[in-house]
């Protein structure tokens, strides 16, 4: 992880080091902000969260079932015959293995459409930072953190003068897209 950090810095510093060489200008943006307080990035985040709360009832549900189905289990159990204990064993475990089966689905929706918004998001961010890049004659663009395996954030800005940042810009971009979009 170590050499991926000096890696990503080694080559920002060149990437920057050239785009000076050539007059031009460096900015930054944090990509997390614009995706946190943008309302293209609210609205990704509300529909992903309401992707999970569909899917989040369904599994309760489901889950009370399972349960309503076992405190009768405890309850009948020593009641019952050997062949009926066996018989209501494999279809609580059936009902589990189902539970968990659809559980592991579900997630692996949740992931997909988040992973399917993301990429949207970042598509439109980057058409609007294409833009703004032309009006501000910016050569070279650094992301203010970068996620390292998705376990942390890293800064690739350790520092920069606040007229170097487009975050705002980009946010205030993306709004106005989004506010003309029916």
């Amino acid at each position: 992880m170590k050499k991926y950090v000096w890696l990503t810095m080694l080559l920002t510093a060149l990437f920057a080091t050239n785009a000076l060489a050539a007059g031009g200008r460096i900015a930054f943006v944090d990509t997390q902000t614009v995706f946190d307080k943008s309302k293209l990035g609210k609205k990704y985040q509300s529909i992903v969260r309401d992707y999970y709360e569909s899917r989040k009832k369904i599994l309760d549900m489901d889950a009370d079932e399972i349960q309503r189905l076992q405190d009768e289990y405890a309850r009948q159990g020593k009641l019952l015959n050997e062949k009926a204990q066996k018989e209501k064993e494999e279809s609580l475990g059936r009902k589990i293995n189902d539970f968990q089966k659809k559980r592991e689905d579900f997630s692996n929706e949740i992931s997909k459409k988040n992973e399917e918004l993301s990429n949207e998001f970042n598509q439109r961010m980057v058409d609007v930072l294409k833009e703004i890049v032309k009006k501000e004659k910016v050569s070279l663009v650094l992301n203010k953190t970068i996620n390292v395996l998705s376990k942390a954030e890293i800064p690739s800005v350790l520092y920069g003068d606040a007229d170097l940042e487009l975050t705002d810009k980009v946010i205030a971009e993306l709004d106005k897209k989004e506010e003309k979009q029916p």
